[in-house]
């Protein structure tokens, strides 16, 4: 699901920048650790913020990422441009990750899943694409979020199906992901890392 025009100014703003630098990024770091050398993928990088934090906070050695959102592809395209930086990027879905089996040292989701549908077939999907033994380190927005009065009218998030803590751990491992660690803040957000195992 794409995002609407709200969605879209928040992504894009510097508030969404310093979040993901200096709460979401520093969360999974602490839990998961380093990354160094690693081959990575990004699912959902919107503008591609997540992408410098890969390369800077977490020591990855190379990036691939993607977006259901073309202007959002074009967008990270320019911003890495200016960086000297040439990730794989393309236009994709969460649910159909066009790479063999057993890619990836690490994947990332900052927020990116409750996007989806049919979240569940895309923890099975980054499962697949992950190399046994990697991390998938995941921070994500709660049911209780999504479906509040005034944030449901605003933003344009699927209300049915949508998941809280115990659902999206259990989803996980139903997966074959080993949870290493998670962390909730309030009812709203969620940081996990887990292993494919």
């Amino acid at each position: 699901m794409q995002l609407n025009f709200f969605e879209r100014l928040f992504i894009l703003s510097p508030v969404r920048a310093f979040l993901q630098n200096h709460l979401e990024a520093r969360q999974l770091l602490k839990m998961g650790g380093f990354i160094k050398g690693a081959r990575v993928l990004e699912v959902g990088c919107g503008p591609g913020f997540g992408i410098d934090l890969l390369f800077s906070h977490f020591g990855a050695a190379s990036v691939d990422a993607f977006d259901l959102d073309p202007k959002m592809v074009f967008h990270v395209q320019q911003r890495q441009n200016k960086k000297k930086r040439r990730p794989l990027l393309w236009v994709g879905n969460v649910r159909h990750i066009p790479v063999a089996d057993s890619q990836y040292d690490a994947v990332f989701n900052f927020g990116a899943i409750h996007h989806v549908v049919n979240w569940r077939a895309s923890l099975a999907e980054i499962h697949r694409v992950l190399k046994p033994g990697a991390r998938f380190y995941c921070e994500e927005i709660l049911s209780r979020y999504i479906t509040h009065p005034l944030i449901g009218r605003l933003m344009d998030h699927p209300q049915k199906d949508r998941f809280d803590e115990p659902q999206f751990i259990h989803a996980l491992q139903k997966a074959g992901f080993r949870i290493e660690s998670s962390r909730q803040l309030g009812d709203l957000y969620l940081w996990v890392v887990a292993t494919r195992a």
